[in-house]
């Protein structure tokens, strides 16, 4: 079970780099518009910590994209 939770958890910070290189975003920036903390963006994407479902949407709302999609990309990621 720890394989697969550490792999969900790196799927997911890899996935919240690269969609907020997308959206042109930095660190500070996505932590604004998702009313979080700089540092907990930061232990996100090197996957220090997990999402919650709040936190989780929170962040899709920042980076301007559906939950679903999110989560979907991280889905593609984990079949890599």
């Amino acid at each position: 079970m720890e394989r697969v939770y550490s792999e969900l958890v790196g799927a997911f910070a890899q996935v919240l780099v690269r969609a907020r290189a997308e959206a042109k975003l930095s660190q500070e920036k996505l932590a604004e518009r998702a009313n979080i903390s700089t540092r907990y963006v930061s232990y996100l994407e090197t996957g220090e910590r997990q999402p919650t479902l709040t936190i989780l949407r929170a962040v899709s709302l920042g980076l301007g994209l559906p939950m679903s999609e999110l989560l979907a990309r991280v889905e593609t990621a984990l079949k890599r």
